[in-house]
């Protein structure tokens, strides 16, 4: 691409990309995902032929172009199509241009309009251990390559932090007792939230991350490499090679960053005793108005202002669950139970008044496990939580029902 295209670029974008369209302040994810779309496409455009040197020759024919070469040639999904071209759309528009870029039908007619219609809602688990993956163990290789990114991944977990919440976390601060607040300016759109802290293991965490932190310092670096003082951008950067270089990405683990915080978003409906469509939820478990309730607090709890939202990150109660275990939740926990090894480890000392809680609760609706079942089964869901071991709390058969589902199973 001519270098003074790129400068136009950046200089049209450094001009009128801080304002999403509705006139909120966009954020530093929101700036640099454009930056990279944008530059990304005039780059492709260059390839296919369109020696473009001035940004504002930006034609149709160039839009008809790439969208035929993302959806015919790169094979990509509607998403990814759709949000490529929202940015364009935005861009054109920074440049006095709107109407210029239209839809992904209007490009593609001989497509079937179903075919470009993105989901928005999850057809299954969005969440890291719906990979089969052992937090505690990725948490681990994470701090071992550079420990601010290990305690950024957990906060993700356990308060469904987006990325630059949590690069601009002051752990110390926010810690309100009762609930994480998220300043004004720190959340998506600049929206503030609080998250109430209603688990033993997100206490747990945040109490980790406290004595990791420095009181005065955020999660972000502060530094570079070099020594200078660190730009919220630079630290985007830092955070994104990073994520590529322990392998936390889509293509190598199947999960990103952002899996985390859908994790957090089923976690949380459990421990209101709701069970998420993703992990076999269906909408007769309980009163409509109960569900709508329980669903809007989590949708608050992560940013959102919109229970509806949630649908995609757990899935919609409209929609036939991923796996039914409605009515069958003895069943799911007792074939997991049958599942395992005949002779198990040892209970920990520490840990065996917790096996009788769980297993006095499980006897309650006539489910019969032995100490060291329980010892196993519960695990999981500690390591679900991104810990070796939770003590049990409330709603213990859905947290048991949702590790023993086939969704999230380690041994």
């Amino acid at each position: 691409m001519d270098t003074n295209c790129r400068k136009s670029i950046n200089q049209i974008l450094k001009e009128h990309g801080d304002r999403r369209k509705n006139g909120k302040i966009a954020s530093e994810r929101t700036k640099t995902i454009t930056r990279e779309v944008v530059v990304a496409a005039f780059q492709l455009l260059h390839t296919l032929g369109f020696k473009i040197q001035n940004p504002a020759n930006l034609q149709e024919r160039h839009i008809r172009a790439l969208v035929e070469h993302w959806w015919h040639t790169k094979k990509r999904n509607p998403k990814g199509v759709q949000n490529d071209l929202s940015r364009l759309r935005r861009f054109a528009e920074m440049m006095g241009k709107p109407g210029l870029v239209k839809s992904a039908s209007y490009y593609l007619p001989d497509v079937d309009p179903k075919n470009l219609k993105v989901q928005t809602v999850a057809k299954k688990s969005k969440s890291v251990s719906a990979q089969n993956v052992d937090l505690t163990e990725l948490f681990a290789r994470v701090d071992a390559k550079d420990w601010r990114m290990g305690l950024m991944l957990r906060m993700h977990l356990a308060f469904g932090l987006r990325r630059e919440e949590a690069l601009k976390c002051d752990p110390h601060v926010q810690d309100q007792g009762g609930w994480l607040a998220v300043p004004p300016g720190h959340g998506k759109g600049g929206r503030p939230r609080n998250i109430p802290i209603q688990s033993q293991p997100m206490r747990a965490v945040l109490d980790y991350v406290k004595s990791c932190i420095p009181k005065g310092e955020k999660l972000g670096w502060p530094y570079m490499m070099d020594g200078k003082v660190a730009s919220l951008k630079q630290n985007v950067t830092r955070y994104r090679n990073l994520m590529t270089r322990v392998g936390f990405t889509k293509k190598e683990l199947g999960a990103t960053g952002h899996s985390l915080r859908a994790q957090f978003a089923e976690n949380s409906a459990l421990l209101l005793g709701l069970l998420p469509p993703t992990l076999g939820g269906t909408k007769n478990q309980m009163d409509k108005g109960e569900m709508m309730v329980k669903r809007q607090k989590v949708s608050e709890s992560m940013g959102h202002s919109r229970g509806a939202i949630m649908g995609a990150y757990y899935g919609s109660f409209r929609q036939k669950a991923s796996q039914d275990v409605s009515g069958k939740t003895p069943r799911s926990i007792l074939d997991a139970a049958k599942q395992l090894d005949a002779v198990l480890p040892a209970i920990p000392e520490a840990h065996f008044a917790d096996c009788i809680k769980i297993q006095t609760e499980l006897q309650l609706i006539d489910i019969d496990l032995s100490p060291h079942q329980v010892h196993v089964l519960w695990e999981r869901w500690a390591r679900r939580n991104g810990l070796e071991w939770v003590s049990p709390e409330r709603e213990i058969v859905l947290c048991l029902v949702s590790v023993c589902t086939g969704q999230a199973k380690h041994s």
